[in-house]
Parts: C-alpha cells; structure tokens; sequence
C-alpha cells in the first residue's frame, strides 16, 4: 500500500466521522434520548376489611380477574349473628320510638283536655262571682226597698194616729154637744164611726210597720249572710272567689300538662336518635358482612398473593396485589440537562427490550415536580460540606398510544425501555 492510499484511507475516515458527529449534533439538536426508563401500572393492593379466618382463596397467582370478581372467603358467621343482633336493636329502638310517640300524643291530649277544664273552671268562677255579686247586690237593693216601705209605713203609721186623735177629739166634742141636746144623736153616731174607722185604720198602719220591720230585718240578714259567704241556697261572694281560685289551680295543672308533653316530645327526639344510631349500625353491620367476600376493586392480574385458607387476618393486613395491564406508562428519567426544551405533548419513541423488535408510540405526558434523589427515602444533603456535583435524573411521565398497542398488551411493570423524546 503506497502513501497515497493511506493518506486518503485517513482522510475518508475523517469525513466519516465528522459526518457521523455532524449527524449526532444535528440530531441531538433534534432529540433526547435516554435508556433510563422502566414500564409501570397501576397497583392496588387488596387488604382486609374485616378481622377473621380465611376460608376460601378463589384465586392463582397471576391469574387475570375482573373488577368486582370474588378473591377471598372469609368465615361471616360471627358477622351474621351481629347483623341479627343489630336487626334486633333496631326494631327495639323503632318500638321504643313508636311508644315515646304514642306517650306524646296522649299527653297532648290529657293537656288539652286539662286545659279545657281549667277555662271552663274559669268560666264557671267568672260566672258564679258575678251571680253572687249581682244577688248581693241585689239583697241590698231589697234591703234599701225594705228601709224605704218601713219609711213609708212609719209615716202612715203616724198620719193614722193623727187622724185617730183627731177622729177622737170630734166623738168628745159630738157626745158634748148631744149631751146639751145641741146635736143630733146622728151626728154622734157619725162621729163614733169615723173614730172607729180611725182606730182601725191606725192598727193597720201599725201592723204595716210591723211587717215592714220584719222584712227588713229579713233582707239585712240575707244582705249579711250574702257578704258573709253563707246563703243556704245560691253561691255567695266568697264561694265565687274561692272556686277561681280553683280554677287558677287548675290552669297551673294544665301548663304543668304542656311542660310534661315538652318532656316526652324531648324523650321522644331521643328515641329517634337512639334508632337512628341503630340503623346506622345495622348498616355498617351489613356493610361488614359484604367485607367478608374480598372483591377485586378493579380488573387486573394477581400479584403477591399472600393469603391461604385457614389464615386469620387483621383490618387492613394485605392479602394480594392487582397489576392493571389495561393502562401502562413510561417513566423515563432524564438527565437535568436534557430537560431544557421538553414539554408536554411532545412525540416519543419507545422501545422496550423485552421487544426490542417493536416501537411503541407515546407522548410526554408530564414532568416530575422534582428529581428522584430527591423523593428517594435519604435526600442527598448538600450542605454538610463534603459535596461533589452529580446531575441528577428527573422522571418524565410518557403515555402510550391506544391505538399502537393492543389492549391488553403484553407489557408488565417494571420493563427496561429505552425512550427517544422528538424536541420537533
């Protein structure tokens, strides 16, 4: 081989490499490429719901279920008896309410009625006191009468003697002058009649004095035993007040009635909430009796199964794991450096090496709102003073595209894969 050969070997394998550079910046410029990237899904865990002892496992290790399908038995009976425990508490509270409903409604009544009683007491008072107060009134106007005729009977009384004496004095003077055979013995005769008449006209009077006497006597002693309270055949004053006092009683009584409804409508209320409280635990009782049938809470493939029969298992311990193979994504972690011109929604080429064979099509999706170190369990602390520069990786979300993938797809969590991000 001449010089020239060389020399010309030399040159074409530095116009190839400077091609090849040439073509690696210009597509550096063009794309970020890292081999840092791992398939995921989402994992939900299946935990207990209830305590108990396992008595069926209804699945396989990576078997494939649907969502709401039945993965594990675990014994109900102890659940059972509670949820007839509860059912019993419920219908006691639902009768004690029922009853407490019942007392109130009685009690209204038993007030109302007392409350009627207490106003016809004092309708019944109200009237009795103005009768009384009308008949004493009334005994005292009689009496007022009976002084007045008594007036009267005494002025006629006293015009009657007059006359008398007069009628007297003319039978003297007429038996005088008969004597002396002045008169006739007609005219004495005359004069002993009106003398009579008048006797018998003043014992009259007398007798009307009398009885008027007697009858006011009468009325001041009714007047007296009215005011007194002690009339044998009416209501008297004070038997008037007496029986309003009664009925103020008996008001009392009624409002003592409506405070006892407010009680019962207060116990009541109590009994509402007392049944209320036990529908409420009869529900979660029955809620707990569903938990004893472990479901998939969505479609996936089992994974660590960690549950047999016979196991007994506490609220909340872990029992297997659904890996949902119907919506997986990339996680890709970049270098910092490499981040300066990506965003959401750009196009991305994904080559996972299970099947380096295939090129998945994706988009970025998201970028992480920090580095990995530092959500990692040890943050890196900087600031101790021993520090050495390392650029750091940031996770990039990248979605992948339905229509390019079947579904579901043969990828599993955690698949290395290299991903290309297009900055154009």
């Amino acid at each position: 081989m001449n010089r020239r050969a060389i020399v010309l070997a030399f040159a074409l394998v530095a116009v190839a490499g400077l091609a090849w550079a040439g073509y690696a910046w210009y597509r550096s410029r063009l794309t970020v490429f890292t081999d840092d990237a791992y398939v995921e899904s989402a994992i939900a865990p299946v935990s207990a719901k209830v305590p108990g002892q396992v008595v069926d496992v209804l699945v396989r290790d990576n078997q494939s279920v649907a969502a709401g399908q039945v993965l594990v038995r675990i014994d109900d009976r102890d659940w059972r008896a509670k949820v007839e425990q509860a059912r019993a508490a419920v219908l006691i509270a639902e009768r004690r309410y029922r009853a407490a409903g019942e007392r109130v409604g009685l009690g209204r009544e038993m007030a109302a009625s007392q409350m009627t009683q207490a106003q016809a007491a004092t309708l019944r008072a109200e009237a009795a006191r103005s009768s009384a107060t009308s008949v004493l009134e009334s005994s005292r106007a009689t009496a007022q009468g009976r002084r007045a005729a008594l007036a009267s009977a005494v002025a006629e009384r006293d015009r009657a003697q007059v006359l008398r004496d007069r009628a007297a004095q003319d039978l003297a003077r007429a038996r005088e002058l008969f004597a002396k055979e002045l008169v006739a013995r007609e005219f004495v005769d005359h004069a002993e009649a009106e003398a009579w008449a008048a006797e018998a006209q003043l014992a009259g009077a007398e007798e009307r004095v009398t009885q008027a006497q007697r009858d006011l006597e009468t009325a001041e002693a009714d007047a007296r035993m009215r005011e007194a309270g002690f009339e044998p055949q009416q209501i008297g004053l004070k038997t008037a007040e007496a029986r309003a006092v009664e009925a103020k009683a008996q008001a009392i009584q009624a409002e003592a009635f409506v405070q006892e409804v407010r009680v019962r409508e207060a116990e009541r209320d109590l009994a509402q909430a007392q049944m209320q409280e036990a529908q409420a635990d009869l529900a979660l009782t029955l809620l707990n009796l569903e938990h004893t049938e472990v479901r998939a809470p969505t479609a996936g493939l089992v994974s660590r199964k960690n549950v047999e029969p016979g196991q007994v298992v506490q609220v909340g311990q872990p029992l297997l794991a659904l890996v949902g193979l119907h919506d997986v994504w990339v996680i890709a972690n970049f270098k910092e450096t490499q981040l300066g011109r990506v965003r959401p929604g750009m196009r991305v080429d994904v080559v996972v090496d299970t099947f380096d064979d295939r090129r998945y099509i994706g988009t970025v999706d998201s970028i992480a709102a920090g580095t990995g170190s530092r959500f990692s369990l040890l943050p890196p602390e900087n600031a101790t003073g021993n520090w050495v520069k390392v650029v750091q990786r940031v996770p990039v979300k990248i979605t992948l595209d339905p229509k390019a993938s079947s579904n579901p797809h043969t990828l599993r969590a955690g698949m290395s894969a290299a991903v290309t991000i297009h900055l154009r």
